[in-house]
């Protein structure tokens, strides 16, 4: 098992919030959103043992997911997680769209906002996308964190970043052919309906 998965697997057990210290630190863990991308110092007695050999932008992955993932499950009552190492950032947000077509168009310029975020602004963006994939009452969508914890890692790579954009723009643009796919074939029955 990875270190990271293990990592995963620990935010996971925090986040079932059984006991009043596995909610303290989902607390702890989501007040470090409002200070990152400083490491807030609160937030070192529990990651610490996962982030010890990580430095610079790896560390801070580890901050930020830590704090993303207690952000998403904020009120939840028993949180939800993806192992399909398949979805992403753009899986999440097609499926608002599919919940909610109308607003696809604002959406769409959410998703593009976080798509084409320079990796000193990705924090801002995530934080931004998870408070509003959270807050969808239609959908609950569940999340894989490890997935999102190699992607956050790779976005300040240029050379990694343009294949982790392509994926999360596939993932997301792929249900407009689906959807248009769906459409032609309505459109189609409904004129063999009006023509008998």
């Amino acid at each position: 098992m990875s270190n990271v998965t293990s990592f995963i697997d620990q935010l996971k057990e925090w986040g079932r919030r059984e006991t009043g210290e596995e909610r303290a630190v989902m607390a702890e863990l989501r007040r470090g959103l409002q200070e990152f991308p400083h490491l807030a110092p609160y937030m070192h007695r529990h990651l610490a043992p996962f982030a010890a050999d990580a430095r610079g932008w790896e560390k801070e992955t580890y901050y930020l997911v830590a704090a993303l993932f207690a952000r998403y499950h904020s009120g939840s009552k028993e949180p939800i997680y993806s192992d399909n190492k398949y979805v992403n950032m753009g899986s999440y947000f097609a499926e608002v769209v599919r919940q909610n077509q109308e607003a696809g168009n604002s959406i769409e310029r959410r998703f593009n906002a976080l798509l084409t975020a320079h990796p000193q602004d990705l924090h801002y963006h995530l934080r931004q996308a998870i408070a509003f994939l959270h807050g969808q009452s239609d959908a609950t969508i569940a999340i894989n964190w490890e997935r999102l914890f190699w992607d956050i890692r790779d976005w300040e790579s240029d050379d990694l970043r343009p294949g982790v954009q392509e994926k999360w723009a596939t993932n997301f643009w792929k249900h407009k052919a689906r959807s248009s796919e769906q459409s032609n074939q309505q459109v189609e029955i409904e004129n063999k309906e009006n023509q008998s």
